[in-house]
């Protein structure tokens, strides 16, 4: 995260804590599947498909190695600017954050929601954008 005068530049990398949310609730799922279903082959296909959403959901959402991912935003007083896997995406000329606590960000911008985590910013802490946002919007 680097701050420019008036300019906000957000590198968003992998987060810790969405990774272990996802892991956990692949978790919970699976285990919904044998204890609740009487059928070994219903149990089995269950699995099965769970298994093949975990192996596609992770590189691409959670590893943000999707083409949609974002991967970096820039904020200025007037717009914000957002690229996806190193391909600049758009700039809109509003934003406002939809919901803010100490631990996540929510940024709605145009059509995009981007959603930051505490651990997926690089060495700063997410109280300077949170300040940065109720400063500037």
């Amino acid at each position: 995260m680097t701050n420019e005068s008036d300019r906000l530049v957000v590198q968003i990398k992998t987060s810790k804590i969405y990774l272990s949310i996802s892991i956990g609730v692949y978790l919970l799922s699976l285990f919904s599947a044998w204890y609740y279903f009487y059928n070994i082959w219903l149990s089995l296909s269950v699995s099965l498909a769970l298994s093949v959403w975990l192996a596609n959901f992770l590189p691409k959402n959670v590893l943000l190695t999707h083409p949609h991912s974002i991967t970096k935003i820039a904020l200025n007083k007037k717009q914000i600017s957002i690229e996806k896997n190193n391909q600049p995406a758009g700039q809109y000329p509003w934003l406002y954050p939809a919901y803010q606590s100490r631990f996540l960000v929510i940024i709605e911008a145009g059509k995009e929601s981007i959603v930051i985590f505490k651990d997926a910013i690089d060495s700063q802490s997410l109280s300077q954008l949170n300040r940065y946002l109720n400063a500037n919007t």
